[in-house]
């Protein structure tokens, strides 16, 4: 029968796990202190203590690919808290924000990475370009947002529930899924397919996820969280009334025999919509934020209800059951694993050095424009107010005689010119532009994909035929997801910084 003998691990080991362990969390803690850029310490730690440059010395291969299976539960655990604390209702008004701002950051990547045709390549016959098949999967390699980094980035910053926040986790969460669909699509035609169903099976199921549960949410999921959450209040308030009937007592039973139940249905509401989301090749990200929602939303439904379960919020049970493994363990580990991923040593090659320099640029800009749908916003509404003076619009409703309520139209109408009259959100447009740019492990996961499936053709340019290895290709995408992933937290740990030193109320309406 086959068992594994325990054995207890060499002093190397346990010196090299523990200081990688310290050195995620103080390099985080000095850089957050800094510039709210943590994240970006944990993966150079990564890159130096994983196979990119320590190799297998400090920590062996199969260390390394379970801290990689243990961040990624971390990365899950990190969006499951964004479902948790972001405002819902904010959401709901900012979705064709959110939806702008997504739907720049996926076109924009893929229209300029086809200006890499036209950079020349080394191949076994000589310089070659690359396909089109070729720009567009490195496009798809660099449209989607990192989800992990940015909760991270909103967490360190404090800005889960102000708009620009709830704007940019509703873009992510698109981009999310959409890299889903790109992952397909880069598979699909790399296999040479063109199946419609493979493609498109991702986005379908994700959002039929989300329909269905916006579905039983309120007439299914509620009523039965209420009823448990009921008996839970009467097991701990000697004041509360004394059920009756044969089914309450037996709940009343059971459920003050399980200690932590609000932590346990909490936790089992995250696993069952992950579970759905994996069969269903749906997006388990995206199944993670939806959990954090329903969860959220549920115990919204309990507000009316007294000090007792009260007390149980969302966030503190989170705080107390998840914070300190997440913040300690599982988001370091998920940072680092992205730096296992970064082939450092054979980044520095001449004629990859500068390709990937100008591509990063590229990419930057590129994820960079989605901050003319903050302009375009503020724009419209200072047009809008143009078209129709304010004087006008407020004595339209002059009554005859004196009342003391106001006409709601001339309070909308003074609020939002009150908005307008400030001075363009510069500010806050280069934070929306920043936070986009980071691309994290959805880069990284497309760009091996691509590879290993062969989209990252070379071909001579006036050539019919494909030919050669995009290796090179490869490393050039590699660039542009190292610097953008590095550049995007940076930049907006600045910008966090000057609005720190800022007064609040220039940015209202934003933060």
């Amino acid at each position: 029968m086959p068992y594994l003998p325990y054995e207890e691990p060499g002093i190397t080991t346990i010196l090299s796990l523990t200081s990688f362990l310290l050195l995620l969390n103080g390099v985080r803690y000095i850089l957050d202190r800094l510039l709210y850029c943590g994240i970006i310490g944990e993966i150079l730690i990564g890159v130096i203590w994983g196979l990119p440059v320590g190799g297998t010395a400090w920590l062996t291969k199969g260390m390394q690919e379970t801290i990689q299976a243990l961040g990624y539960l971390g990365l899950i655990g990190l969006v499951f808290e964004g479902g948790l604390t972001t405002n819902l209702a904010l959401l709901r008004k900012t979705a064709y924000m959110s939806i702008s701002v997504a739907t720049i950051g996926l076109l924009m990547p893929i229209a300029l990475s086809f200006i890499l045709l036209v950079l020349p390549f080394s191949s076994s016959s000589g310089a070659a370009y690359p396909s089109p098949l070729a720009g567009f999967s490195a496009g798809a390699s660099l449209c989607s947002t990192s989800l992990g980094t940015t909760f991270a980035i909103l967490s360190s910053a404090g800005m889960q529930q102000t708009r620009v926040g709830v704007v940019l986790v509703g873009a992510a969460m698109m981009d999310d899924v959409v890299g889903l669909v790109m992952v397909n699509i880069v598979t699909t035609l790399g296999e040479g397919g063109t199946g419609g169903w493979s493609i498109a099976r991702p986005i379908v199921a994700s959002f039929g996820l989300l329909l269905v549960t916006l579905a039983l949410a309120p007439f299914v999921l509620s009523p039965v969280w209420r009823w448990t959450t009921a008996h839970v209040r009467s097991t701990r308030d000697p004041n509360a009334e004394e059920t009756t009937g044969p089914l309450q007592q037996t709940v009343k039973r059971l459920t003050s025999r399980i200690p932590h139940l609000n932590f346990i249905l909490a936790t089992a509401v995250l696993i069952i919509f992950v579970t759905i989301a994996a069969f269903i090749d749906a997006s388990v990200l995206f199944a993670a934020f939806i959990a954090g929602g329903v969860v959220s939303f549920l115990w919204g439904r309990n507000q009316d209800q007294d000090e007792i379960v009260q007390r149980d919020s969302p966030s503190v049970m989170y705080e107390q059951y998840f914070k300190s493994v997440m913040d300690c363990i599982l988001v370091p580990f998920f940072f680092a694993s992205i730096g296992f991923s970064i082939p450092i040593t054979d980044m520095f090659q001449g004629s990859i050095v500068w390709k990937g320099i100008v591509y990063s640029i590229l990419m930057t800009i590129a994820k960079g424009l989605v901050s003319l749908a903050i302009y375009y916003e503020y724009f419209s509404k200072w047009l809008r107010t143009k078209k129709k003076p304010i004087i006008a619009r407020i004595t339209r409703h002059i009554p005859l005689r004196p009342i003391s309520r106001p006409h709601p139209d001339t309070s909308r109408v003074e609020a939002e010119t009150e908005q307008i009259t400030s001075s363009p959100p510069h500010t806050i447009a280069l934070l929306v532009g920043f936070a986009m740019i980071a691309r994290g492990e959805i880069g990284f996961l497309i760009a091996s994909l691509s590879q290993s499936s062969g989209t990252l053709t070379l071909k001579k340019m006036d050539g019919p035929d494909t030919q050669g290895s995009g290796e090179e290709i490869f490393l050039v995408i590699v660039w542009a997801v190292v610097i953008c992933t590095i550049v995007g937290p940076v930049g907006v740990g600045i910008i966090v910084r000057r609005l720190r030193q800022r007064d609040p109320a220039a940015y209202r309406g934003w933060l």
